[in-house]
This record gives structure tokens, sequence and C-alpha cells, in this order.
């Protein structure tokens, strides 16, 4: 990384041709060699462009569209200074889940890593045999969730798991209360197949 100082550069952030690039770092200006970006668009790489690819499609069909739940999830951003779609893009795509057994005798699903607070992170199901989505009774944060974890659900080929966020509220709701806007994903990156995998009980 070179300095300079020039009255034609000074403020110049911008590349140069394939050969320089000039920009800015803590108030100082600097240049250096381009570099060509790597993009060997390896699996791993399209697994998580599609797991953001579809969790994009998930705050746009959930939540972009109602006026009062898009404001629910600004207030949920408000501390860090940012959108509702930037705190909803980073709680889905961050964390590592995973589904050891979807089998609808035995469920095991395992949250590590993830953005969303403690106290407000649970595994979320859409129960296809009541039409219903449930949120453990107690447990939150992250950890292994299996079936006892959730009342009067028995496990069916075709129920839905979501990643939650369970205390964003919109209007008269409340925390207990399960609701599809609350989701932020639905899949695992499938690294050997290049695509997110929806979590479904098989």
């Amino acid at each position: 990384m070179a300095k300079w100082k020039s009255p034609i550069f000074s403020d110049i952030r911008n590349k140069l041709g394939e050969n320089v690039v000039f920009s800015m770092w803590k108030g100082r200006p600097y240049m250096r060699s381009y570099v060509k970006p790597a993009n060997p668009n390896s699996l791993k790489q399209q697994a998580n462009r599609d797991h953001m690819a579809k969790i994009i499609a998930m705050y746009q069909a959930n939540v972009k569209g109602d006026e009062s739940i898009a404001a629910a999830w600004d207030v949920e951003a408000l501390p860090s200074l940012i959108s509702g779609y930037n705190i909803f893009a980073k709680y889905g795509r961050t964390g590592t889940v995973t589904a050891t057994d979807l089998s609808a005798t035995t469920i095991s699903i395992t949250v590590a890593n993830s953005a969303i607070p403690a106290d407000r992170l649970a595994v979320m199901i859409y129960d296809l045999n009541t039409t219903t989505y449930k949120l453990p009774t107690t447990k939150r944060g992250e950890g292994t969730y299996t079936e006892a974890d959730f009342t009067a659900w028995v496990p069916a080929a075709g129920d839905l798991i979501y990643i939650a966020d369970t205390k964003v509220l919109d209007g008269a709701d409340i925390e207990s209360t399960a609701r599809l806007y609350k989701a932020v994903n639905h899949w695992t990156k499938n690294i050997a197949t290049g695509v997110a995998d929806a979590m479904v009980v098989t």
C-alpha cells in the first residue's frame, strides 16, 4: 500500500484501468495494485448464494408488503442503527442449522452461532395437521430442539421447520404467539449440491 499527496488525486476513489485502485483508509488516501476478485463459483458459494436469495424472498413475501410488520422489524433493528430488512437478512443468513433427523418419528434440529439474541431465538414449526405455527413451550436460544419441546405436536410428513425471532411483535401480538413473519430462515445450506434445502419433516 502506497501513500501519496496530490491536489489532483486527494479524494479520488476508484480504479484506474486494470492496474491501480485508489481509496481511503482512516481518512488517509492510498493506492494499491488492482487484483481481480476470485469467483470460482464452488458448490459452497452456490449454496450460500441460494440461501441468501431465499431469505430475501422470504422477507419480500412475509414482511415487505405489510407496513405494520415491516415497522415491527424496524423496531427490532433500531438499536443496531440499521433497517428492518438488514436485521432480517443478518438473522437469516447467520448461524448454523443442522437437521440431524427430520423423520416423522424423531425430530432433532440443532441451532448454533446465530446472531439472534438467545432470549428471542427459537425453532418454529408449521403443523400441517392443524395448520398452525408452534413455538417451543419454554426453550429459547441455541441448542438442540426435539418434538418434546413443543406442546400438542405430533410430527408428520410435510410439517415445516423455521428459525424465528420470537419477540418481533406486530400490534397486539405477544411473544408466545407463533406467526410466519417472525421466521427468518427455513433452509440448511447443502454444500454437496450447491443449494439451500428446505427443512421439512419427511
